[in-house]
């Protein structure tokens, strides 16, 4: 795509201003559960690469 059809595509839309939404106020309650979520969740993806990693490790040292 060249900078010309990017521009033109970027013309089709209207800039969104973040004033004109309103804001959703959670309780203090909500913040934490969402803030423990993102946590298991990074945790778990943590994990996953271990385990991988350490995987990947076990088939470079069946080869040798």
């Amino acid at each position: 795509m060249s900078r010309e059809e990017f521009a033109d595509e970027l013309d089709l839309f209207d800039a969104v201003n973040d004033a004109s939404y309103p804001r959703l106020r959670g309780g203090r309650s909500d913040t934490l559960k969402a803030r423990r979520r993102v946590e298991e969740l990074l945790e778990e993806r943590r994990l996953q690469r271990a385990i991988e990693d350490d995987w990947d490790i076990g088939d470079v040292d069946e080869e040798e």
